[in-house]
């Protein structure tokens, strides 16, 4: 009796429904935004049902996506700055070795010639 692929098959697709289940999990969250449009539509006498949000909830978690999507931009941002100054710091120890190496060889032709001075 052979499986073939089957067992892979129903492994990924296990895999798939788990992380579709972790992902529906964490988007459930609200955010203090959303939070407080829920309290708002509450106070409001406004009622949502089980699948859906009110007017004041809605905006809410708009503007948690948009605060969520901001931090995102600016963390992306930092990235590039890090990235930018790292590649700058090796440039400049790449300059750095270049200098160290010219000043060693005059260095070393200046103790020559005061060698040659001194008639060593």
């Amino acid at each position: 009796m052979s499986f073939g692929r089957a067992p892979t098959i129903i492994l990924a697709r296990s895999g798939l429904l788990a992380m579709s289940a972790a992902g529906a999990l964490l988007c459930g969250c609200d955010g203090p935004h959303a939070k407080a449009g829920k309290q708002a539509d509450v106070a409001a006498g406004i009622k949502a049902g089980p699948l859906t949000k009110g007017p004041n909830e809605r905006l809410g978690v708009v503007q948690d996506r948009a605060e969520r999507d901001q931090a995102r931009a600016v963390e992306d941002r930092a990235k590039e700055v890090r990235s930018a100054a790292d590649t700058q710091a090796d440039a400049l120890e790449r300059q750095a070795a270049e200098t160290r190496k010219a000043a060693k060889q005059s260095a070393k032709a200046l103790d020559q010639q005061a060698n040659a001075i001194r008639g060593k």
